[in-house]
Formats: C-alpha cells, sequence, structure tokens
C-alpha cells in the first residue's frame, strides 16, 4: 500500500490535535472537579456555621433570661460591684445563692422580712423613684454616729461584701421571699460572702466610705421581685 507523504503528515496532524484535546479536557475536569468539591465543602461549612449560630442565638436568649436579676442589682450598686469573688467558688454569684438553703434559718417567717431599722441615727434623704433635680434614690440616707453598728435587718444569706468605688464599702443580703437588702458607705464590714446571718445581728460598721458620700451615713436599700421598693414602708424602731 502505497500512502504520500502529505496523507501521513496530515494523519499525524490529526493526531496529535486530538492528543491535546484529550489533555486540555482532562485538565478542564479537574478544574471543574475542583471546583465543585470544594462548592461542596463550603455548603457543609456554612450548614455548620448556621446550625453553631443558632444554637448560640438560643443559649444567649437562656442567658438574657437568667441575668436579669443579676443585672438590677449590679445597676443599683452604680456598676462597680464585681462578683469575681462568686466565680472562683464554682459559679455565678446568683446561681450559687439560689442553691444555698435557708434551713439554719428556721424561724418565724416574719424574721425573713427586712424591717428592723439597720442603724441608730435620723433619716437625711428619703426614696425618690424620679428625681428631679439629679439621679433617682433607691433607699434611703441614714446619719448617725460613725462607728455605729449596723444591724441586718432580716434573717439572710450575705451574697456581697466588699469594696466599690463610689459606695464603699457594701454588703447585699438576701431574705426569703425574694427580698434583698442593701447597706452602702460602710466604715467596715463585719461578715463574709456566703455567711448566714440573724435579723438584728451587726453586720458592719457605719461609716462614710465611697466617693460620693458626703458624711457619716447609711444608705440602706430593700429590693422585692428585682425591683427598688421605699425602705419606709417596710422599717420600723426596734
Amino acid at each position: 500500500m502505497k500512502i504520500k507523504t502529505s496523507m501521513v503528515g496530515l494523519i499525524f496532524f490529526a493526531l496529535l490535535t486530538v492528543l491535546i484535546l484529550i489533555i486540555l479536557g482532562a485538565s478542564s475536569y479537574w478544574k471543574v472537579a475542583r471546583v465543585a468539591l470544594d462548592y461542596n465543602n463550603l455548603l457543609e461549612e456554612n450548614k455548620r456555621l448556621n446550625e453553631g449560630l443558632t444554637r448560640m442565638e438560643e443559649m444567649a436568649e437562656d442567658l438574657e433570661k437568667l441575668k436579669k436579676i443579676d443585672q438590677k442589682l449590679r445597676a443599683s450598686l452604680s456598676g462597680y460591684i464585681s462578683l469575681n469573688n462568686a466565680s472562683s467558688q464554682g459559679g455565678d454569684a446568683l446561681e450559687k445563692m439560689d442553691e444555698l438553703s435557708f434551713t439554719s434559718l428556721d424561724r418565724s417567717i416574719f424574721n425573713s422580712i427586712p424591717e428592723l431599722y439597720p442603724v441608730d441615727g435620723f433619716l437625711t434623704r428619703g426614696y425618690e423613684r424620679e428625681s428631679l433635680v439629679g439621679d433617682a434614690h433607691f433607699g434611703v440616707d441614714i446619719a448617725g454616729a460613725k462607728g455605729s453598728p449596723v444591724k441586718a435587718t432580716a434573717d439572710g444569706i450575705v451574697i456581697f461584701a466588699g469594696w466599690t468605688y463610689e459606695e464603699g464599702y457594701v454588703i447585699i443580703l438576701k431574705h426569703q421571699l425574694d427580698y434583698y437588702s442593701f447597706y452602702k458607705h460602710n466604715l467596715r464590714n463585719l461578715c463574709q460572702e456566703w455567711e448566714s446571718v440573724k435579723k438584728g445581728q451587726v453586720i458592719a460598721l457605719l461609716g462614710d466610705t465611697g466617693q460620693i458620700s458626703s458624711g457619716p451615713h447609711l444608705h440602706f436599700e430593700i429590693w422585692k421581685d428585682t425591683k427598688p421598693v421605699d425602705p419606709i414602708k417596710y422599717l420600723r424602731k426596734n
């Protein structure tokens, strides 16, 4: 069989073209396959991120509900109280507070209502839910002799006993029936956190500590169901 030289060249050129097309097609296929694989991986990653975001949103909602009381208590102390000590004891202060039992305070239910006058002295400023001349005053100021004993107004547990910049030495007691009592500007605190105290027990000495104090007095507050109330409606002279 005789084949012309020009025909051989044409066949060789055709085979070379087919080979080049096969190589280019394979290369393009792997590029497309790699892009498709990356796209699927991105879809899976996006799905996982969305699921994680949903879980975080649910946890944030639950955490917000749990911190409602905590936020109001912190706000009453002008944001200067730190409850880090409670964290080192195994959890948030309010969570640990709820775990504590009042069985050691097995007395009359009336001893759980903060109604005992906390210190000997005279009233210098009353409760002001709203004020036209300054910030609201969520408690009463009782002036007295520096160093006078400050007493617990009801049976309770100390959930905070420490120093704040504006209010000086502060004590917060948690009572039954969702009552809280606050004792601010103390000269010295005489009790420790998570200590059980009884009605009438001396827990501090009257002072004038803190940046906003202008003389020896006790700033006293009562909170009920996470809201401040007028202490004068509860307090009585012993």
